[in-house]
This record gives structure tokens, sequence and C-alpha cells, in this order.
């Protein structure tokens, strides 16, 4: 689950603000009361990771369909070729199965 709750250090007072994604409200804790202390610093690296991360996915997943698509071509080819092939069969239909 994503974390909700980022601590990090005042620019200007160095204090300790704590700010809550999901209301969007902020507040100053003091130092015995801050949990896990990460900075900014620390939330905008992870940020472009996670950033990183995402469009290495969205580049593999792209070259994979690309992959997909070639290959689905090249059956249809096959198919066409086979189906030029055989013009002396009659295609079947639901009728003839009876």
């Amino acid at each position: 689950m994503a974390q909700t709750v980022f601590t990090f250090a005042c620019p200007c007072c160095n204090k300790s603000i704590e700010i809550d994604t999901r209301s969007g409200k902020a507040r100053a804790v003091r130092a015995d009361e801050a949990k896990g202390g990460r900075n900014l610093d620390d939330l905008l690296a992870a940020q472009k990771r996670d950033q990183q991360r995402l469009t290495d996915l969205f580049d593999s997943a792209q070259v994979d369909q690309a992959k997909q698509g070639e290959a689905l071509d090249a059956k249809l080819r096959r198919a066409k070729e086979e189906a030029k092939k055989d013009k002396d069969t009659k295609p079947r239909t639901p009728f003839d199965l009876d």
C-alpha cells in the first residue's frame, strides 16, 4: 500500500513538517514525534526512480506488442498464401457439415 503521510524538514525553519497526501493537510511535528524523517530530496529521488521504472516497463511493453503484431501479420500472410494454393477445395460452410 502506498504511503500517504510524508515527513520532511522545512527549508525555512528546519522544523519537521508532516503532510498527509489523502487529506492535503500539513502540520509541524516535534523532533521526538517524527517518524521516518524522510526529507524532500529523498522523496524526489524516489519519484524519479519510480518514473524511470515505469518508463522502462512501458517501453518493454511497446516492444512486446510490436513483436506480437509482426507475428500475427506473418501468420495472416501464410494463411493467405495457403488459401491461394487451395483454390480447388470449396470453402466449408455450416451447411456442409450436415
